[in-house]
């Protein structure tokens, strides 16, 4: 993606995001360079060209043509993010510390012992700007902007603003690269102690009153705890008092830096923040930026921030030329304005069905249990629910049973169930056409539907499920094969649609990110591989030639399907690579994850730490020392969680290694599945009984620790720690909020009724469970389809449209 930018308030820079995620910015002078970059850009035809940008390079425009505002207001972007894009749009960059993003103060609550998110009173009122918050201070700045006259300068409020290259450098001189920046703003070394960033609450308290401290804040103070340590020991000074600036002062209600940010972003993404962001964003980015309406709003800053105000090309003298640019860069620079109208506001939370999620409302979710299991092809290694289709591929996997339902969640059966469920087609005789009927097991005690299998030759000694995971479009990859493959399944009928090799051993573990556009595939050769995953169009003729492993055939597609849904069908996954080899552990990999969001990847062995390492590069750039797991995941917000299953402790980390919570399950247990949602706020656990296996593991584990200099390293990086136990049944699912490990609800399944796999569906309304005992169990809100029908009807639907799913 390609956007003009503009570099001291002039339109000459151009800044270029990869899909890889990193960005450059490039100022060429004047606004002809920039003009002549860009028609070279765009004739060169780069891949993964946006044409949204093709049509204007106009902030204002770019907003409205991608629809940002209207997707924020539906709630589909976070505040975060939707502020993110906004500084973006209006020519702020992290690569530019003179128009450094800007982010509000959101709280007002700064002394209190406890945060109460629900209370009004405990946020900034948004609709005011920082300097119209205290009423005494407001009646100086309007007494100073009615008498100012100047012939040359227009009137202003504020002589400072709200943010600049100082500002920014305040909140971040304790990490680099600011560290450095910060000494050379100040002319080779630190500010004065006393000035310098320290005190959160008594920042807030200067904000409020200080005439010439009109300051936001920086999107780090909602993501990065760093920002408030002093992590590299560097010594800032002493204050007057005889102080040593080291780590920032933080809110009593705060327990660390690590919970304050946290906290802080969960106000960010309040109810009560939601409902009144547009007001600060009229400020900043609207049409309270400028002209009446701004000095209506008492929003008006010294006429050298506005774009447009100063023509530095049309300044001759090259030392007044140079005091202009210096001005500009360090004085502030206003964003470029988005909007000349008012924001649109953000729907009412209760309006929005999407999140109406079965974290929201966990005690109203009941269990229904799909019907005719035996034709479910149970009990599952993995499931994928899209909004259509439900994937199931059995234990035996890679040598999977691959089954594909359909359903619709959220629609009422009229039988009972919130769902409409159809179960996926068995293999058919190659004579009759009937149904194929198989011996559950050597003593012949039932019938169960033989399901289109993969063929696969299995490596002993690894987990099915381990080997798995379905992609976003259904279709499934393998590992555990012994001639050290990877292996791309059709959901239709488990046909091999692609082979490909990295790994000196067989695969172990593999890991799929949300997005599915990258794998990660873990081996005994102690290596995790990173693939890239794309849709390309491929015929089905070109799936890989193999034999039956059933008798008769899989259905054909219908004679009558469209062009348009056989091509569809037809954009298949392939699979790149390996695009980097990623090393560092000792032993074979047990567990791997990728998130393309953060860009990382982690992962755990038997003999070695848990490694972070970067998609781009394919560098290791964290290890968390001691910390043995069996088991993890990552959170779209960067929270690591890891399973030790010898000392049934979860544990999550930030992505620089510290410690968030810790936790402890009852020996009695075990957890076979983790999943967490889609906004990185809960986590799910599946809590199974813990096997004999397990409890002799456990035991032997006691009698290593017991001997002379062996520590457990779970526990030797903080000695005084207290480490709370979860007393939560099995088996059961329970529901964790990440960031304190606490459990707030709990789904209770009947005895012998242990997890194998479970899955949500895209919008985390349905959770879909398959157990032991060949049960497929959908949890699910029943109110919710009430309400999704109800919406349907107004919007004219008149209930034929699922017809074909209601026929038996």
């Amino acid at each position: 993606m390609l956007e003009g930018s503009r570099y001291l308030l002039r339109r000459s820079a151009l800044e270029l995001f990869m899909v890889d995620r990193s960005n450059f910015f490039f100022d060429f002078g004047n606004s002809e360079g920039r003009r002549n970059a860009y028609r070279a850009i765009v004739q060169a035809r780069p891949p993964h060209w946006n044409n949204i940008y093709l049509a204007t390079q106009r902030p204002g425009q770019l907003l409205k043509r991608t629809q940002l505002m209207e997707r924020w207001a539906r709630w589909e972007i976070s505040n975060f993010d939707y502020l993110m894009q906004l500084n973006t749009l209006a020519g702020r960059t992290y690569n530019d510390i003179t128009q450094y993003p800007v982010f509000p103060w959101i709280l007002s609550d700064y002394s209190s012992k406890s945060l109460d998110l629900s209370n009004p009173s405990s946020y900034r009122d948004l609709s005011k700007p920082v300097g119209a918050l205290n009423a005494d201070r407001l009646k100086k700045f309007q007494e100073r902007y009615s008498s100012f006259d100047d012939p040359v300068i227009p009137k202003f409020h504020y002589g400072s603003h709200y943010s600049s290259a100082g500002t920014v450098l305040h909140y971040l001189f304790r990490v680099e690269p600011f560290t450095t920046l910060s000494i050379q703003l100040q002319g080779g070394k630190f500010d004065h102690a006393d000035r310098m960033f320290s005190d959160i609450p008594a920042t807030w308290n200067g904000v409020l009153e200080d005439m010439s401290d009109v300051k936001e804040l920086v999107p780090e103070l909602f993501y990065l705890p760093e920002v408030l340590t002093n992590e590299n020991s560097i010594d800032f000074g002493t204050t007057q008092l005889g102080g040593k600036i080291d780590s920032v002062i933080i809110p009593p209600w705060a327990e660390n830096p690590v919970d304050f940010i946290h906290k802080h972003r969960m106000a960010l993404e309040s109810e009560y923040v939601s409902a009144h962001l547009h007001e600060w964003i009229d400020l900043i980015f609207g049409y309270k930026q400028r002209g009446k309406e701004a000095i209506s709003a008492n929003n008006v800053f010294f006429y050298i921030t506005y774009e447009g105000t100063v023509d530095i090309d049309k300044i001759s003298d090259p030392v007044q030329q140079r005091a202009m640019q210096d001005q500009i860069a360090y004085f502030g620079q206003t964003p470029s304005q988005l909007l000349t109208v008012p924001h649109l506001k953000k729907m009412a939370l209760a309006d929005v069905l999407h999140l109406q999620t079965i974290f929201r409302n966990p005690k109203e979710v009941k269990p229904y249990a799909v019907p005719d299991p035996e034709r479910c092809n149970l009990p599952a290694a993995a499931i994928h629910a899209s909004t259509d289709t439900v994937v199931v591929v059995d234990m035996n996997a890679p040598a999977a049973h691959v089954a594909q339902h359909t359903w619709q969640p959220n629609t009422p059966d009229g039988q009972g169930a919130p769902f409409l469920f159809q179960h996926g087609k068995a293999i058919s005789g190659s004579a009759s056409g009937t149904l194929m009927r198989m011996l559950k097991g050597p003593t012949g005690s039932g019938d169960e539907w033989q399901f289109p299998q993969a063929l696969a030759f299995v490596t002993s000694g690894i987990r099915g499920s381990a080997v798995v995971s379905i992609t976003c479009d259904g279709e499934i990859i393998t590992g555990g094969h012994a001639d050290n493959s990877i292996r791309l399944i059709s959901s239709d009928g488990a046909k091999t649609l692609e082979i490909a090799y990295g790994h000196c051993a067989p695969v172990t573990c593999l890991g799929l990110s949300p997005d599915s556009n990258y794998l990660v595939t873990g081996s005994r050769d102690t290596t995790v591989l990173l693939w890239r995953i794309y849709r390309v169009f491929t015929s089905h003729s070109s799936s890989i030639s193999e034999p039956s492993t059933g008798t008769g055939t899989p259905s054909s597609t219908s004679s009558s399907t469209s062009p348009n849904i056989l091509a569809e069908k037809n954009l298949r996954p392939h699979i790149e690579g390996p695009i980097n080899v990623l090393r560092g552990h000792h032993g074979e990999i047990l567990c791997c994850c990728v998130s393309s969001d953060l860009g990382i990847v982690v992962s755990c062995s038997r003999s070695s730490d848990v490694l972070l390492h970067s998609i781009r590069r394919g560098r290791l750039i964290r290890r968390l020392v001691g910390v043995e797991a069996q088991s993890v995941c990552v959170s779209c917000q960067g929270v690591v969680m890891a399973w030790n299953k010898p000392r049934h402790t979860i544990s999550t980390f930030t992505l620089n290694g510290a410690l968030i919570a810790k936790v402890q399950l009852p020996f009695s247990s075990s957890i076979s599945c983790m999943e967490i949602s889609v906004d990185g706020r809960n986590a799910l656990l599946g809590v199974n009984s813990s096997s004999e296996n397990d409890k002799a593991c456990n035991n032997n584990w006691d009698l290593k620790l017991k001997k002379p200099g062996i520590k457990d390293p779970d526990f030797v990086s903080d000695k005084t720690e207290q480490i709370n136990t979860l007393d939560v049944p099995s088996p059961s699912i329970c529901f964790l909020d990440l960031h304190t490990l606490q459990v707030f609800h709990v789904l209770m399944l009947r005895e012998g009724q242990d997890i194998t796999a479970l899955a949500l569906n895209k919008d985390s309304t349905n959770l879909l469970v398959s157990t032991v005992d060949k049960q497929l169990i959908i949890f699910t809100d029943p109110a919710l389809s009430l309400k999704v029908v109800d919406q349907m009807l107004k919007l004219g639907w008149e209930g034929d449209g699922f017809s074909p799913l209601i026929k038996s």
